[in-house]
């Protein structure tokens, strides 16, 4: 089989196999947030957005820029600013679907400028929408669910399918921005859909491009859970993860592990590695055992305490918590950390970075997103040992590194076209912070519904994104114009397979709701992609894994 190309989080393909699903068990357990209890769970998920792109789905576009100028080669435009499923056959009864998270999504808001605009299509007036652009640094629900699906007994019960993650998990190349700079893209193509005409439209928000010869200097604390439920797959994927971080290390970087035994807590003091695969560091790994009292809080106390010690305002300090996610996170627990992980200028926190390892079928995520939101991290989940290369090894600096925090978009359309099914008077939620790495794309993939017959070629789709430096403080603007006939007229591979992740997400919510009709809209959407990149290894693993979904 040849190698997979485009692919910086995926797994390469695998040889689909035959055998029987077992049917959906329990439904997903709700997260409960009680105020006054002793220990606190992570917000209820969001309600999933329609998967048809009208709400608050993030897809994907770009085109090729001249560096420096910022100018659009393939639009013409100019930029500004700067500084479980379906029943088995043969039974009479679907399983019960997982229950719909209670909290509702954040929408896409009118801003104030546009107050006394009504809502309707038309007018001489341009709208400009603040969007709700969700965190990027979450990539669970993917790599849970393609290791749920490929089990030996498959099941999709404990996997919450939450479509903006899969955005942010496959790869979308578009172009990378200067240092210390971000900078958006778009694509754009006409369809229709059961409401009429419509047009999709994709932005990309494209951080920094940093070579790993550039980067700062790394300083890691992992904090390994040595909780008996990590006993078996939990702790070979534990030193999986924990290896796959050593082998980017380099020469001058520091790493110290402990774990959460509240009676010896330090496995590894800081210590200086010489490159990667450090002898230290692989032993020290190697001995971890579970066992023993645990305690969080007696972890996080010792983890920060070398994390102190290691710290260089220069360069990037990280604790990295690695767990099977069978404990809770108290309220001071994660206050600290999100004390911790506060970024001043010339002084940035000591972010936390959440790893959960295990059996697919039994991982809830509830800790490592209550402690990866804290954190100001990364939210991962490894199921295989590959799969700890490509997040943590190949991904390093993804999980790792910050190019760009509190990041949002604005999106301006001309008067004949506005986004499809936006409740103008919806309120957000829970505000969410957006943090964007370097080497990465931010992708918003949203419905647009035209005012008449004919939209205007000539009119203007304007973004704008601003963020904060994670380094001076300071804050930062970039604009981005294109006429709606170039963007028509430009490359849509991109959108396309942005389309394809996201009916590929709805595809698993379907199955889990024993609803399989949004299957086959997959696989069409995946056929559109595959014939604009052919060569695409993600897709592949995606028509693979549906393949894999609906396998007697």
């Amino acid at each position: 089989m040849s190698p997979i190309r485009g692919s910086s989080r995926a797994s390469a393909p695998v040889r689909p196999r035959r055998r029987s699903w077992s049917p959906l068990g329990a439904s997903l357990s709700a997260w409960l947030l009680a105020a006054g209890c002793s220990t606190v769970q992570p917000p209820l998920d969001e309600a999933d957005a329609a998967l048809s792109g009208d709400t608050d789905e993030d897809g994907a576009s770009g085109g090729p820029q001249d560096g420096e100028t910022g100018a659009e080669s393939s639009a013409g435009g100019s930029d500004t600013g700067g500084t479980s499923g379906a029943s088995s056959a043969g039974e009479t009864e679907p399983s019960p679907p997982p229950p719909e998270e209670e909290l509702p999504e954040p929408q896409d808001l009118l801003e104030p400028v546009n107050e006394g605009l009504d809502g309707a299509c038309g007018g001489v007036e341009p709208r400009t929408w603040a969007l709700a652009v969700r965190e990027q640094l979450s990539t669970t629900a993917p790599a849970h669910a393609r290791a749920a699906v490929l089990a030996e007994f498959p099941s999709l019960d404990e996997v919450s399918v939450r479509p903006w993650e899969f955005l942010n998990y496959y790869t979308f190349e578009y172009p990378l921005a200067p240092p210390g700079l971000v900078w958006p893209k778009a694509q754009m193509r006409k369809g229709q859909d059961g409401l009429g005409d419509m047009y999709e439209l994709q932005l990309a928000i494209a951080g920094p491009a940093l070579a790993e010869a550039d980067r700062p200097a790394v300083h890691l604390t992992l904090a390994l859970d040595n909780s008996g439920s990590m006993e078996g797959k939990a702790l070979a994927l534990l030193k999986s993860a924990g290896a796959a971080l050593a082998s980017r290390l380099r020469a001058g970087d520091t790493v110290a592990l402990t774990t959460w035994n509240e009676a010896d807590a330090i496995l590894l003091p800081v210590t200086q590695v010489n490159g990667p695969n450090d002898p230290a560091v692989l032993a020290a790994l190697a001995e971890f055992q579970v066992g023993g009292a645990t305690d969080l809080q007696s972890a996080l106390k010792a983890s920060y305490g070398l994390a102190d010690e290691a710290y260089a305002a220069t360069d990037i300090n990280r604790v990295v918590v690695i767990t099977g996610g069978g404990a809770t996170a108290t309220d001071a627990d994660l206050k600290e950390i999100a004390v911790r992980a506060v970024d001043a200028p010339g002084k940035p926190g000591i972010h936390l970075v959440g790893v959960g390892v295990g059996d697919p079928a039994m991982y809830r995520r509830s800790l490592v997103d209550a402690v990866a939101r804290a954190g100001a991290g990364a939210s991962l989940f490894v199921g295989s040992e590959e799969d700890a290369q490509r997040q943590l090894g190949d991904g390093f600096l993804g999980a790792l590194a910050l190019a760009a925090l509190d990041v949002s978009v604005r999106l301006t359309l001309p008067p004949d076209l506005m986004l499809g099914e936006v409740t103008l008077d919806a309120k957000v939620s829970e505000a969410e912070r957006v943090l964007l790495a370097p080497n990465d794309r931010a992708v918003v993939h949203r419905t647009l519904r035209p005012c008449g017959a004919e939209v205007d070629p000539t009119g203007v789709v304007r973004a704008e994104v601003q963020w904060v430096d994670p380094a001076s403080g300071a804050a930062q603007k970039k604009t981005h114009e294109w006429k709606v006939g170039d963007l028509l007229a430009g490359d849509t591979g991109l959108l396309a397979k942005g389309a394809a992740v996201l009916a590929y997400a709805a595809a698993l919510k379907g199955w889990q709701h024993g609803d399989l009709a949004a299957h086959a809209d997959a696989l069409v959407k995946l056929a559109e992609a595959q014939a604009k990149l052919p060569n695409d290894g993600e897709l592949l693993e995606i028509e693979q894994v549906l393949a894999e979904l609906m396998a007697p």
